[in-house]
């Protein structure tokens, strides 16, 4: 590997790959509900989608970083804003980056509203239990809405941020020319 090579893309690239994969276990996952882990595959597999989505805008600005020769190099298009405002430019992949996230219905603030439900404990309701019953020493089990078996809507959601996510790197590379 040439010490010269760019590694931005490419990693762009792996974080939209690993993304993919983790879509296609979910779909494998929601094809067999009759299995018995089914569910937690789908669950483990939906969390690792939605990171490597975000982990790949990051990459993106990354690479843009790379573009602008901003260092070191930024993961948010806020940070990318800032640090072309410090050198009196501007970046108009960061303007329609940040234009989207003020958009409630965007790919980005959905993923934005993703990442940070990764955040947030699961809330556990109340148990009550006598003193005397076994019950009390015992861990109970409990299903939370957080632990319903995905729909395809939700898949549906998150293959369109994939869909948009590599369709936006793709404008933005054609449209990165150095003079």
């Amino acid at each position: 590997m040439s010490k010269h090579r760019n590694p931005y893309p490419s990693r762009t690239n792996q974080k939209l790959y690993f993304a993919r994969l983790q879509l296609d276990l979910i779909s494998s996952a929601l094809a067999s509900p009759d299995d018995f882990d089914s569910e937690p595959r789908a669950l483990g597999a939906r969390e690792a989608a939605i990171w490597h989505l975000h982990a790949g805008l990051g990459a993106l600005f990354q690479e843009l970083s790379k573009f602008y020769k901003v260092q070191p190099a930024v993961r948010s298009a806020k940070a990318l804003q800032e640090a072309m405002a410090l050198r009196q430019q501007r970046s108009p992949e960061a303007e329609i980056i940040l234009g989207l996230g003020e958009d409630p219905f965007s790919w980005v603030s959905r993923l934005k509203a993703l990442i940070a439900a990764c955040y947030e404990p699961v809330e556990l309701p109340e148990m009550q239990f006598d003193d005397e019953s076994p019950a009390r020493i015992a861990i109970p089990l409990v299903m939370t809405e957080q632990d319903q078996p995905l729909s395809t809507i939700d898949l549906d959601g998150l293959q369109e941020i994939h869909r948009e996510l590599t369709a936006i790197i793709r404008y933005f590379r054609a449209e990165l020319v150095e003079f």
